[in-house]
């Protein structure tokens, strides 16, 4: 019968912790504190040195003060004003802490309880820049961050030019025409509702010389056309495709292109110039080339013998 009564009162305890923790869970956080970091929870009520003085956290006392003795905690855990001091935070640190005020009657005085959230403090960002073909994407790298699964501990990121913020909200990454950015510092923050971390200034590498419209023509050489691609004041970093009714000739990437003209008669030849910021493609040209001189001598002749036989 004793046992079965311990039991029960073993069980009633269990309840009331797990209502206790579930009122301080479900009460929003009146405060947040970066994980590391130091917080003092105001008491709310003016002290006096006559007062009796309690602080509980989740429940459980952890300071008690009466004028002329300390029965709980030390007395560097609280200020002159009864203020409680917390330092170097942990995470199960977070909860709610009360206050308790008793005058010299006996009569409790009202103070205020703050529920505390703790919040892991953000890291130092790098930026990151992809070249693609006209565009630049920056990209706000870090190591994990905290994971900004509760709603209070999202993640903002912001972005900025010479220090000026063009950006605001949860985006990691951002996309811009290369030549708009071109020779432009950015850089990116990273933040959270306790701690924000700025990255260092970077300028992108990124080739934004557009190409233009090359030009085409063809050179008769014995039984060969040599076409040459003429691009204008071409960027370093161009390269060349070369084309044949519309298809791309494989492995054909240099200024000119060499082909036997009777094998390439009524062709139609292209040439494409491109870069990482741009690419044009020239007009369709088609050579009129017959052939070497040899070829038509030796042509010639073949046909006298086939007319005196």
């Amino acid at each position: 019968m004793r046992t079965m009564k311990t039991m029960a009162s073993l069980l009633n305890i269990c309840v009331f912790l797990l209502c206790c923790s579930a009122a301080v869970a479900s009460q929003g956080c009146d405060q947040f504190v970066a994980v590391g970091g130091n917080f003092i929870v105001p008491l709310g009520y003016k002290l006096k040195t006559t007062d009796k003085l309690k602080w509980k956290f989740n429940g459980i006392i952890i300071f008690h003060k009466r004028p002329e003795k300390l029965i709980e905690g030390k007395s560097d855990d609280i200020n002159d004003d009864g203020s409680l001091k917390l330092t170097n935070l942990k995470k199960d640190q977070a909860g709610l802490y009360t206050a308790e005020v008793h005058d010299d009657n006996g009569l409790q005085q009202d103070t205020k309880s703050t529920n505390l959230c703790t919040l892991d403090p953000v890291k130092k960002p790098t930026v990151n820049i992809t070249c693609l073909a006209s565009e630049v994407v920056f990209t706000c790298s870090h190591d994990p961050q905290p994971d900004g699964t509760k709603q209070y501990d999202a993640i903002y990121y912001k972005w900025f030019y010479y220090d000026k913020m063009i950006s605001n909200g949860t985006e990691t990454s951002m996309t811009r025409k290369a030549a708009e950015t071109e020779n432009l510092l950015v850089s990116c923050e990273v933040g959270n509702k306790v701690s924000s971390a700025k990255s260092d200034s970077l300028t992108h590498t990124c080739n934004v010389k557009t190409v233009k419209k090359p030009g085409i023509h063809g050179e008769c050489k014995d039984s060969e056309v040599i076409i040459t691609c003429h691009a204008p004041q071409l960027p370093d970093n161009a390269q060349f495709k070369w084309f044949q009714d519309g298809e791309v000739i494989v492995n054909e990437t240099e200024t000119s292109l060499t082909i036997n003209s009777a094998e390439s008669k009524n062709k139609n030849f292209s040439c494409e110039v491109y870069n990482q910021a741009s690419s044009k493609k020239s007009d369709s040209f088609s050579h009129s080339c017959v052939g070497s001189s040899k070829y038509m001598q030796h042509l010639l002749h073949y046909k006298c013998r086939m007319w005196l036989s």
